[in-house]
């Protein structure tokens, strides 16, 4: 009897570790008294509960990438950095929520390399149907194109992308590209500038280094021709002038606040500029974390105008510091260096498809769950390239 209760826990288990992923990038979620909690987090409480059970009774062994271990110096310097800067409530908060989307990806990495071709049938699956139940909420809402009107559900379109052509690569298998005919025009539908960018980075890359090294050759030579060509024939002046902002130092400094509320590349570059400047005067232990809008507050007289930069990168540095971001990533430089997976070629490309898809996105994206899963998705690649015989 007890032998079926383990089978019923692994079964469940299994189909919630496949699914949680996906979930993030929904707009399940409820307002608890200022404190959003999503479906996802009910769900990854629940699967690693199941999971520490099982581990207990011996029934299952932790798996994690090379160097996901050192993680663990980054909650404790998370911990201790909150409780001296916001104090111990907050610290208990902040922690518990890394805590839990860092566990939750160990388990649900855990689950794929168990038993990688199920998981990743199941995991491929929930993330198309996603994507049906957005696109269809926002034409039943009269929205033809720009899905935006459900949250963190507007970056799955790309992201499904991205890992339909990552598994096509991976496992030379073209059935993947299939869906790819009707999700790729909703891509370009939904207008998520980013997530359309992203995709087609991943999409060329994977096209260059899958052609002949002749076609390689003759794509480069025609690039620095037109390059050339520019260089000697175009006027190219306009060069001296160009920045990557689009509005003046003069305009962030007197800037018109009612025109920021409707205006969103006005406003999203006035938080990048006041965050830049929080983080001049707290550059290495940050300000604390949750603490950026109130900090932010101090800029605006409109309040709620005072938001993150959308800038995970920069949104990291300013509430933990360079200290906490350095902890962030080191567990890339740690599977870089150490990794067996990366003498494989195609494990390879896919890590830096993945790189390249994740540093893009994060440039433009606010702190949070969704967030932190696209920043270590690259090294959790095992969600959708691995083999059951490996």
């Amino acid at each position: 009897m007890f032998s079926i209760k383990i089978k019923t826990l692994e079964c469940v288990l299994f189909l919630i570790s496949a699914m949680i992923i996906p979930l993030y990038f929904t707009d399940f979620r409820l307002d608890a008294g200022g404190l959003i909690v999503r479906l996802s987090d009910i769900l990854a409480l629940f699967s690693i509960s199941i999971f520490l059970l099982l581990l207990l009774k011996n029934k299952i062994l932790i798996n994690y990438p090379v160097g996901f271990n050192y993680i663990c110096i980054f909650v404790i310097y998370c911990f201790f950095n909150a409780l001296v800067q916001v104090g111990l409530t907050k610290a208990i908060i902040a922690t518990v929520q890394w805590m839990l989307i860092l566990f939750t990806l160990v388990v649900v990495y855990t689950i794929a390399v168990k038993n990688p071709e199920k998981f990743r049938v199941v995991f491929i699956k929930t993330l198309l149907v996603i994507c049906f139940v957005t696109l269809i909420y926002h034409l039943m809402h009269g929205q033809l194109t720009r899905y935006k009107l459900l949250g963190d559900a507007k970056y799955v379109f790309a992201l499904t992308g991205v890992i339909l052509i990552s598994c096509a690569y991976y496992f030379d298998d073209k059935s993947y590209l299939k869906p790819l005919i009707f999700l790729y025009p909703v891509i370009l539908l939904s207008l998520e500038r980013k997530g359309i960018l992203a995709f087609h980075m991943v999409a060329f890359f994977y096209i260059f280094i899958t052609i002949k090294p002749l076609n390689k050759f003759i794509m480069l030579a025609l690039c620095s021709l037109t390059v050339l060509l520019l260089a000697l024939f175009y006027d190219l002046s306009f060069l001296n002038n160009f920045t990557f902002f689009e509005y003046s130092d003069l305009e962030m400094l007197y800037l018109d606040e009612e025109q920021a509320l409707w205006i969103s590349n006005l406003h999203r570059q006035s938080l990048l500029t006041n965050g830049w400047d929080i983080l001049t005067t707290h550059f290495i232990f940050g300000v604390g974390p949750k603490m950026l809008p109130v900090y932010m507050g101090d800029y605006f007289i409109n309040q709620g105008l005072a938001l993150y930069t959308h800038n995970v990168f920069l949104d990291t540095l300013i509430e933990q510091g360079t200290i906490g971001l350095f902890l962030l990533i080191l567990p890339y430089f740690v599977y870089v260096i150490h990794s067996a997976e990366l003498r494989n070629r195609k494990d390879k490309m896919v890590f830096i498809a993945l790189c390249l898809y994740s540093i893009f996105m994060l440039f433009f994206m606010s702190g949070g769950a969704p967030s932190m899963i696209i920043f270590y998705l690259p090294i959790f690649k095992g969600f959708i390239a691995n083999r059951a015989s490996d």
